[in-house]
């Protein structure tokens, strides 16, 4: 469970969530605005537009272009962002920030618990003379392109929530039984509600079943991997059926599904963001377009898929999924600030648990992760009111913070990769001289 700092911490970001919302109102309505923040798939204004169809308060017969939100993140929104109130729409975003804070803390400490029973007593003695504990849940409730994130009431939270979810699920698959359904069924939800990030560390959990020896209950890797994915196809046709018969308004789940699913590879909604995609759609050729996006989208896949492959003798395989999860915002057509600092978090969560990463190579990434973040959040204010507002600027003005976040996001995984295969070279040298 939470300790006393952690619930001090946890309070204190939802008691900042709601004094800023509550102060600065006119704020809130500008960060639900943001092409930082929110995307055409996770605004806030398309949930309302869902909690309008689902409580059949719209005279719409069809679905709409802009009715872009997972069937199941409106379902939870809708009771919420029906209402006018502003402090009463930042509810669900706060408590799912705080839900997600929960499970990465529980994640640490599983991971913490799985690395000493595998390490004998002199080297956890050592550990834990020179290690200090790190506050995982007051790291991310108290970041503030999170908190930024939780004001945009952007439905990225839950995107979030059910990552992290995947990884504690999966973690303890050596020990868990319903690891693999666990892991199935929270990947079958998130591939529902955010496909790139499911496909993006699919790889990394694939290799990390797989590498599994035999559990305690002596079961094979490849029969866990072969749970897993029968597991994460039940729980998909599961979530789909049930979204079908008591969520999706007006029988239109296979125009949902592809509007709010699978557009999200095609690119067709061309709002600016801090990605690269929108801006070179834009300037191509209607015949080239197919090939454009599977070209960009395909090169996010390959990249984790090699990183996965690098990955599999490795401490911790699962490690990939955290670092393909990186490549995946780096390419995709609708990333946010939000999703380079949750995956940055989850990197230390998961590094430090399991020791891939030193405490304070994890701390560096983090930090890095969110000035960068920062840097781009001022950068672009300036850049798109320079373009759309003053008309003193071309999209080329924010087309360059776009381009610079990209290079922040190629240097984070370029930190991340080199900080975990070096300390397994270590890792090796040591075991080789041990063995001569």
């Amino acid at each position: 469970m939470l300790s006393n700092n952690d619930l001090c911490l946890a309070s204190l970001g939802i008691l900042l969530r709601f004094a800023i919302a509550y102060i600065f109102p006119s704020l809130v309505a500008n960060l639900s605005n943001r092409f930082e923040f929110v995307t055409a798939f996770d605004a806030f204004n398309h949930s309302k537009e869902f909690a309008h169809l689902f409580l059949g308060r719209s005279n719409e017969k069809a679905i709409t272009s802009s009715s872009r939100v997972s069937p199941f993140v409106g379902l939870l929104f809708a009771p919420f962002y029906d209402s006018d109130n502003v402090l009463v729409s930042i509810v669900p975003c706060a408590i799912v920030d705080l839900m997600t804070a929960i499970v990465l803390s529980q994640l640490y400490e599983r991971g913490v618990m799985i690395r000493n029973a595998k390490e004998d007593e002199e080297q956890q003695q050592k550990q834990q003379k020179t290690n200090t504990t790190t506050s995982i849940v007051g790291l991310y409730m108290l970041n503030p392109i999170i908190i930024l994130a939780c004001l945009s009431r952007t439905t990225k939270s839950v995107q979030f929530l059910l990552t992290s979810l995947v990884f504690h699920a999966a973690l303890d698959v050596e020990r868990n039984k319903r690891s693999p359904t666990m892991t199935g069924g929270a990947l079958a939800m998130l591939s529902l509600v955010h496909l790139p990030s499911a496909v993006a560390i699919f790889p990394g959990l694939l290799v990390h079943f797989w590498s599994v020896h035999e559990n305690e209950f002596g079961i094979s890797g490849r029969k866990l991997t072969l749970h897993l994915l029968l597991q994460y196809m039940c729980a998909l046709g599961t979530f789909v059926n049930v979204a079908d018969i008591y969520v999706v308004p007006n029988d239109e789940l296979k125009e949902w599904l592809r509007v709010s699913v699978f557009d999200r590879y095609a690119g067709k909604e061309l709002q600016p963001n801090v990605g690269l995609h929108w801006y070179v759609y834009s300037l191509m050729w209607k015949r080239f377009l197919t090939w454009y996006c599977i070209a960009f989208q395909g090169c996010g896949i390959v990249c984790s898929l090699a990183i996965a492959v690098r990955f599999v003798r490795s401490q911790s395989p699962l490690f990939s999924a955290c670092v393909g999860l990186l490549c995946s915002t780096a390419l995709a057509s609708h990333p946010t600030l939000g999703e380079l600092v949750f995956t940055t978090i989850l990197i230390l969560t998961h590094g430090t648990s399991t020791r891939v990463l030193e405490r304070s190579e994890a701390i560096a990434i983090v930090a890095n992760g969110t000035m960068i973040t920062l840097a781009i959040l001022c950068l672009s204010f300036v850049t798109l009111r320079a373009w759309l507002e003053t008309r003193t600027g071309n999209p080329n003005y924010f087309f360059a913070v776009t381009l610079m976040y990209a290079v922040g996001q190629v240097y984070v995984t370029h930190e991340s990769l080199t900080f975990a295969l070096s300390k397994k070279k270590k890792e090796k040298k040591v075991t080789t001289a041990k063995e001569e």
